[in-house]
């Protein structure tokens, strides 16, 4: 019999050969194995459970020598039934990776992982309990295109809110750029924790948080003990949401991104599939860069800063809430510093609804709330957003920054989690009926200087970033393509399968809310003009988007009402 088997892996549904031990006489209702997609049996009773001793257990070994695969057990009586799918014994989806458990009726199936050993199966039919013995390990099976992390830990990690120590080492395959960290033999000590709200309980294959006990500066990135490694379990994208997401942050000229790799992760001996190693948001002088604000401080000048915080949609002990201005409510969450005196509290409550206040204005000529918030940097910050379609770039996962100075001003960013990115059928505005609530941005909108502004970086983008993306794509899905095939054999579920197909629907998403936003704010002319003219000084940029503060005095390419201008 030709079926496929099942693990914790993906929906690899080419079939192949099991053998069944030879069965012992069978009672009136006997069990068979029979395997899916495509290859459902209704017939076939050549893998028979064998009824044991105790007269109420049945079991079957079988030993897979291909692929990976998915098992039904049907019982005797159901051969020939009308209702035969109706009468299947299998494990719930959403349990199947279980290797003990209840049964049910239809609705589910057994998926195991690809073995040089075998499987024993045990039935107890009369009380829809199954399990599942692994007689020999699984083969770990990772791609070895891309560097290796592997994770041991003293205790399980089973927790977002306790630290594991444990310890790690990085390989790195030949020719790679990148060097490797600590060894089998030496390996770096570090402490591990699950991370995310979401993320964290609604998936088997979990994101940690990792805390180094020295700084270390994995394959590049920046010196820090901080680092997390995100599952993108949620990202049936082919891992592309937070990574172009990433990028154009980075092309928006954002203050700072957080940078990640690619990696594959051995935790505890189990290959855990495809991740990405990134740099946590956190204060330091090469991610957040602001001043590093004590817990607890009462200096009324000291208190002005620096401030990372985060526009939260969960509840949390460390978090300022009220009723945005349109009866929404806002949440902040204190990250830095996340212990706060009585005056911290009041300075930190006092700025955040004055801001409210002030973008509620009625007169949107007002400037009022660009004295709170750094107006350039939300709308690069806001364009990013757009790009992507993020319809909760505004409710959760926003990061906002204060430097300290009673006249510094809240920045935009970094940017984080684009979970959400492109899951809406309509193209509007993300604040245009929004899927979740976006805190202040729709209310931004309507201030017309905000609006040029967005303008004016939109056609800088336009003309000289986004011809980038489309390559950028390309290069990044061809550096991971065979790790996430065997992420999705580890990780079936999530839809890691068709890479490339998965790829080209994220850019027909991409380039669908570009042209849409193209008919909103405008497309760029891409032609270049001969200037001598004295023009207005506040219409000058250059080609990075900085707006000057007159009109240029060195000769050179410039920006001029969303022209590209020649200044002799």
């Amino acid at each position: 019999m030709r079926f496929v088997v099942f693990s914790i892996l993906i929906y690899i549904f080419i079939p192949f050969t099991c053998f069944a031990q030879e069965s012992k006489a069978q009672t009136p209702e006997s069990y068979y194995l029979i395997g899916w997609l495509n290859n459902w049996d209704q017939q076939n009773k050549d893998y028979p459970f064998v009824l044991q001793d105790d007269g109420v257990t049945w079991k079957i070994t079988v030993s897979c020598n291909t692929d990976d695969g998915w098992f039904k057990i049907v019982p005797s009586s159901a051969f020939g039934r009308s209702d035969f799918w109706k009468n299947l014994l299998c494990a719930p989806y959403d349990g199947c990776q279980e290797l003990s458990g209840e049964m049910v009726v239809d609705g589910g199936a057994w998926y195991l992982a690809r073995t040089s050993g075998t499987y024993t199966i045990e039935i107890v039919p009369s009380e829809f309990r199954y399990h599942i013995t692994l007689n020999e390990s699984i083969a770990q099976s990772f791609s070895g295109t891309l560097p290796v992390l592997y994770i041991n830990t003293e205790n399980p990690v089973d927790s977002k809110d306790n630290y594991v120590h444990g310890s790690c080492f990085l390989n790195v395959p030949n020719g790679s750029a990148y060097s490797p960290l600590g060894s089998e033999e030496a390996p770096l000590s570090l402490w591990i924790k699950g991370r995310g709200n979401y993320t964290w309980s609604a998936f088997e294959k979990k994101p940690y948080r990792l805390k180094f006990e020295e700084k270390v500066t994995p394959m590049g990135l920046t010196q820090s003990r901080h680092f997390v490694l995100m599952a993108n379990a949620d990202d049936d994208y082919a891992t592309l949401r937070n990574t172009v997401g990433f990028e154009l942050s980075r092309l928006m000229g954002l203050d700072y991104t957080p940078s990640q790799r690619p990696v594959e992760l051995v935790l505890n001996g189990d290959y855990k599939g495809l991740y990405m190693l990134t740099e946590k948001i956190r204060v330091a002088h090469d991610r957040v860069n602001i001043v590093e604000q004590d817990n607890r401080e009462t200096d009324p000048y000291n208190i002005t800063g620096g401030w990372l915080i985060e526009i939260d949609n969960y509840d949390d002990d460390q978090q300022i809430r009220f009723c945005e201005s349109n009866g929404e409510m806002l949440r902040f969450t204190y990250h830095s510093p996340d212990t706060l005196s009585e005056e911290q509290y009041d300075y930190l409550s006092d700025c955040l609804k004055a801001t409210d206040a002030a973008i509620y204005q009625t007169d949107k000529s007002s400037t009022e709330w660009e004295e709170k918030i750094d107006m350039d940097v939300l709308a690069r910050y806001y364009i990013v957003q757009e790009i992507m379609d993020d319809c909760e770039s505004f409710h959760g996962s926003c990061f906002i920054s204060k430097d300290r100075g009673f006249d510094s001003k809240l920045k935009f960013g970094p940017v984080w989690d684009f979970g959400n990115a492109f899951r809406r059928d309509h193209l509007r505005f993300i604040y245009d009926k929004p899927s979740f609530s976006q805190s202040w941005i729709g209310e931004i909108a309507r201030y017309p200087r905000f609006q040029e502004r967005v303008k004016q970086l939109w056609w800088h983008f336009l003309s000289v970033n986004y011809s980038q993306v489309d390559t950028y794509i390309d290069e990044f899905i061809n550096q991971i393509a065979e790790a996430s095939q065997c992420d999705g054999i580890r990780w079936p579920q999530y839809k890691q399968d068709n890479i490339n197909g998965r790829k080209d629907s994220f850019k027909w998403n991409l380039s669908r809310k570009v042209q849409f936003l193209t008919e909103q704010w405008g497309a760029y002319d891409t032609g270049i003009k001969q200037s001598t003219d004295n023009h207005a000084q506040e219409e000058w940029f250059t080609l990075d988007g900085r707006q000057l503060g007159e009109r240029p005095v060195k000769s050179g390419i410039y920006l001029y009402k969303g022209r590209k201008v020649v200044v002799k």
